[in-house]
């Protein structure tokens, strides 16, 4: 599975959590967090976590029986913490780091029947969809992200270019329509000046020397 760059992996790195440790929680993070009914059944299912039917608060089973064979620490401390989230019908974040190592952590220092059991969770949280992951893959995802990026603002600017561009095209085409229409409004208007002024007075005449000449003052008096 591809990594995703800005949801998997640039939040961790913005903490400054380093490509090695964002490595393994990656491989140890399930596909998302632990519900706490589905835990329940398979830890009682399991024998690794039974509830006295009477003493409610009273636990036992193979899970518990090693809680409290093992001496203060952090597995212990961490198993508690587990078991308090589960039997308080909250999730587990084992899908975010640090829990999803701290799980992962726990989970390798169980003897083989609890590490079944844990397995079965890890399952019912949709599995460990980065198993096998590498620092170096950590590494890829980010150059990978990098180029992409690069790519997207370029065709960005290129578009962005190409708009401007267009935009100023457009508004230098309608700059010289305005200049060709009052060119035409001021030859319109030229026209029926010298018109007035040369030949509708001669609307009656009949003599063809009084139109030509009529005609060839305006054309004298045309300015382009």
């Amino acid at each position: 599975m591809s990594i995703d760059y800005p949801s998997e992996i640039k939040p961790l790195e913005d903490q400054g959590i380093s490509f090695a440790n964002i490595a393994v929680h990656l491989n140890s993070k399930t596909a998302y967090s632990m519900q706490p009914e589905e835990c329940k059944y398979i830890l009682q299912d399991n024998a690794a976590v039974l509830l006295d039917p009477v003493k409610v608060d009273q636990r036992s089973g193979s899970l518990i029986e090693y809680y409290q064979s093992l001496e203060a620490g952090d597995a212990k401390s961490l198993i508690a913490f587990y078991l308090g989230r589960i039997y308080a019908d909250q999730p587990v974040a084992t899908d975010q780091y640090p829990r999803s190592i701290q799980f992962a952590s726990v989970e390798a220092s169980l003897p083989a029947d609890l590490q079944a059991v844990s397995a079965k969770l890890v399952e019912s949280a949709g599995g460990r969809p980065y198993s096998g992951v590498t620092e170096q893959d950590v590494v890829d995802a980010k150059s990978a992200w990098q180029q992409a990026e690069a790519a997207r603002i370029a065709e960005e600017e290129r578009k962005a270019a190409e708009e401007a561009a267009a935009r100023e095209e457009k508004k230098a085409e309608e700059e010289r329509q305005r200049q060709i229409d009052e060119k035409l409004q001021a030859n319109d208007a030229q026209f029926w000046s010298l018109f007035n002024q040369h030949v509708a007075i001669l609307k009656d005449a009949r003599e063809v020397d009084g139109w030509q000449a009529a005609i060839q003052s305006m054309a004298d008096g045309w300015v382009e």
